[in-house]
């Protein structure tokens, strides 16, 4: 705790000029591929570095074991300051055992759902539990797994996921009517009894039904079998790089909020880099795929991941009209902290009145719903 507190102390005291200078750096330091700017390698070595403040940025994006990999894979860790090394090493280590760990939970799960007929799609971060995956997915942070599984068979997997030892995770679930459940695009977060490992049941891949629709009619998927002759889906790359934008900027609201989501943006662009390096990446098809509404949204993610992290922008992609703007109205969000509050505060108002309902059936089954829920946004604004 005291450690989190000197850290918190740590950013308060940055200026906007130094947080927008260690998020460039970060973003170069992560960029994909193995070559980098002919002067990184000098202020990795500078004696003026904040690495208290760089590591700080890394770890609230969830990206410190990426950062060690990205400068293993282009030869610069050895240019860190010793105890640099050390605390990414160390992150990077640990981050791999809970990897394992999640991984030998994962073929168990699917191991209890093959035995009931299912095969469930893995998505987001439990695909970076399989083989022959983008280069450091391995230092992927990874919060649960998500399986998709047949909405007409998720009660029974979830059944099965009960007999193997793990448990409904939502101390609120008996207020829920199940109709309100029923419209939800996964169920119950489910937690494993005694190791801290937690599953999504999914009914759909994303939540805004539209979004789901067109995406799921033309998803295609691969099965993957586990040496444990387990056996799951794994969705073609061209679902994975569009539930990742969708994921991100529509449903978590990240695109209203106007915030970088470092993790999924920096695996965002692997997946692309790999994409085009293994097989050809059509942007035509990635548009066909997405309703219009959702193509601006695609050229503005692309737009963020060539500038923080050197993705290629395709030649065959439309420009943003105001991409300039665009950008630098990122980098003020990000790098202050009244800027973040405006647009989350906006984005907060313009979801309200769809779920005023809500509110009020929440209001009068779970009165103590309110006041945690405002601790819980006071608490984050603060930050």
């Amino acid at each position: 705790m005291r450690i989190l507190t000197r850290l918190s102390a740590v950013l308060s005291r940055q200026s906007a000029q130094q947080r927008a200078i260690h998020l460039a750096l970060l973003g170069e330091c992560l960029a994909v591929g193995d070559t980098y700017a002919d002067d990184l390698p000098a202020r990795l070595k500078s004696e003026t570095l904040d690495w208290q403040g760089l590591c700080w940025l890394a770890g609230s994006g969830l990206v410190t074991p990426a950062l060690a990999g990205a400068l293993q894979r282009k030869g610069l860790f050895t240019l860190l300051p010793e105890d640099v090394q050390e605390v990414l090493s160390t992150i990077q280590s640990l981050n791999r055992e809970r990897n394992q760990m999640l991984g030998a939970q994962l073929i168990n799960i699917s191991q209890a759902l093959n035995q009931i007929g299912i095969q469930p799609v893995l998505l987001k971060g439990a695909i970076a539990l399989t083989a022959n995956q983008y280069p450091g997915a391995e230092d992927r942070v990874i919060g649960d797994l998500d399986l998709l599984v047949p909405d007409e068979h998720h009660e029974a997997a979830t059944v099965a996921l009960l007999q193997i030892g793990y448990q409904v995770h939502d101390k609120n679930s008996q207020w829920v009517l199940p109709s309100h459940l029923k419209n939800h695009h996964h169920g119950f977060p489910m937690m494993h009894q005694s190791l801290p490992v937690k599953v999504e049941l999914h009914r759909r891949i994303l939540h805004h039904q539209g979004d789901d629709a067109l995406l799921s009619e033309v998803m295609i998927t691969e099965a993957y079998l586990f040496a444990e002759n387990a056996t799951v889906q794994i969705p073609d790359m061209a679902t994975r790089i569009l539930h990742n934008m969708l994921h991100s900027q529509i449903s978590d609201h990240q695109r209203a909020k106007k915030v970088i989501n470092l993790r999924q943006l920096l695996e965002f662009s692997a997946l692309t880099q790999h994409y085009r390096e293994t097989s050809a990446l059509s942007i035509p098809d990635l548009l066909n795929r997405l309703r219009p509404p959702r193509r601006v949204v695609l050229v503005e993610y692309w737009t963020q991941a060539a500038y923080w992290f050197k993705t290629p922008y395709p030649d065959d992609l439309p420009r943003g009209v105001f991409e300039a703007q665009y950008l630098w109205l990122l980098r003020k969000v990000a790098t202050q902290p009244g800027w973040h509050r405006v647009f989350a505060s906006l984005n907060w108002l313009s979801i309200l009145p769809g779920r005023l309902p809500n509110l009020f059936k929440k209001l009068w089954l779970m009165p103590g719903y309110f006041p945690v829920k405002v601790k819980a946004v006071l608490k984050g604004q603060s930050t």
